[in-house]
């Protein structure tokens, strides 16, 4: 059964071949409709210019636009200035023009420069015409791919099933943590579940980026910080799987830290703010402090390992208590 990631990312694919076929005709027939030479140039520059988001769209239509100002310049420079050489001046004019682009960080305008070269090497008109042609030419393979991503799909339906397989994976880790904890437990199943939680969460977080991408709201930054705080929170699982997996013998403080993370892992869940799992740990702290002493080295180390484990249970709090403090707090005042 297909997850509703994999369904919005194969639709994503076909939409965007679909818009790449008709935004690519439509700017032809604009082109030839104006009377333009190289009218099918403008097809090829809105095959370039759609990309996967509106914003990354919008910012190589801006790029396009000012890469073709001082490409023109460029092509006065070596066609007409340095003589009619033939391939010579295309050949100075790609040297100067790739390198110009890469030190403005505008390596996606470079193939439709060089097309626009080839016109001016078939065509050696430097008059104004002939650049307005040129310029045209930009203008509606570059409006035709903004047209195409104006409207994205949205798919806050996917971010939505991310949060919820996050949670629940986050939430099955912790009870193996605390089974491995109790000895019931063997850790290669906390390993594999843990690297796969880690997995979905990067893949979740690429599917924010692209969502505000599409939206270019900030409200929209919600789903990205979230996935960054649940990746902070794995990462702190991971080192705490590493914390636990080199006690050769449980001590009996264990059984503390399993119930606990037990408990935790109930309020595994978005909305949650955890002012009382923060509580509940500073009282473990308390009631470690009153422990008696370990008498042998290796209860001492073991020991010493279980606390360094509350510490990181510590830090995976106050990751979800700023998101909550930055997110949730805020919005149930204003409600």
């Amino acid at each position: 059964m297909k997850t509703g990631a994999e369904i919005h990312r194969r639709r994503k694919v076909a939409l965007k071949v679909l818009k790449i076929a008709v935004g690519s005709c439509v700017a032809i027939a604009a082109a030839e409709v104006c009377h333009l030479q190289y009218a099918a140039s403008a097809g090829i520059i809105t095959l370039l210019t759609v990309q996967d988001t509106r914003r990354d769209t919008i910012r190589l239509a801006a790029e396009r636009f000012f890469s073709f100002l001082l490409s023109v310049l460029l092509i006065f420079v070596c066609f007409r200035y340095i003589g009619r050489l033939g391939w010579v001046n295309y050949g100075v004019y790609i040297f100067l023009m790739v390198h110009v682009c890469y030190f403005f960080g505008w390596q996606n305008t470079i193939s439709v420069n060089a097309v626009m070269g080839t016109h001016y090497l078939m065509t050696p008109d430097y008059s104004v015409n002939f650049a307005a042609n040129e310029l045209v030419l930009i203008m509606i393979g570059t409006s035709l791919a903004l047209a195409m991503n104006w409207r994205m799909p949205s798919n806050l339906k996917v971010l939505r099933e991310d949060i919820r397989k996050v949670e629940d994976d986050m939430q099955q880790v912790l009870l193996e943590l605390a089974g491995y904890l109790e000895g019931n437990l063997q850790g290669e199943h906390i390993w594999i579940d843990l690297d796969r939680l880690e997995e979905w969460i990067h893949e979740g977080l690429e599917r924010a980026h692209e969502h505000a991408h599409n939206t270019l709201s900030e409200e929209d930054h919600y789903y990205i910080e979230y996935m960054e705080m649940r990746l902070q929170q794995c990462t702190l699982l991971q080192s705490l799987r590493y914390r636990v997996w080199r006690i050769q013998e449980m001590p009996s403080q264990a059984r503390i830290i399993s119930a606990y993370l037990k408990y935790l892992a109930k309020y595994v869940h978005e909305k949650n703010i955890p002012d009382r799992q923060r509580e509940e740990l500073q009282e473990i702290f308390d009631r470690m402090k009153l422990q008696p002493l370990p008498e042998e080295r290796e209860e001492f180390e073991s020991r010493a390992i279980l606390y360094h484990v509350l510490l990181d249970l510590e830090d995976f709090l106050l990751a979800k208590q700023r998101f909550a403090d930055q997110y949730i707090r805020g919005r149930n005042r204003r409600c």
